[in-house]
């Protein structure tokens, strides 16, 4: 991820989407008596039962300049199932303390 502040100073680093993931026989439970996934009953298809992962719509980054300064970053997404392109916003923190309101729109 890269980031351009007002005054001129660009910071690049790694990001995280906070992601959990439930396993299948977690779902286990809800079939007793029933087909797996109450296909029949007209909910839709239900997601693969080996594994679904849940996105939490938050991201985290720890970003830094050439000059070595730091900029910690926290986002949440407007649409977490489709990463950083769906858009979102939030706020990044330079190590003195100043703070940077964060906007990054929807890729096209």
């Amino acid at each position: 991820m890269s980031a351009a502040l007002k005054d001129g100073r660009s910071f690049s680093g790694p990001y995280l989407q906070v992601t959990s993931t439930t396993q299948g026989q977690a779902f286990d439970p809800l079939w007793s008596g029933w087909e797996p996934g109450w296909s029949s009953w007209g909910w839709g298809a239900f997601p693969d039962f080996a594994s679904t992962t849940h996105y939490s719509g938050r991201v985290m980054a720890n970003l830094q300049a050439a000059d070595g300064q730091h900029m910690r970053c926290h986002f949440h997404l407007n649409h977490p199932f489709e990463g950083m392109g769906g858009g979102g916003q939030g706020q990044c923190q330079l190590k003195s303390g100043r703070s940077v309101d964060a906007v990054f729109p929807p890729s096209a």
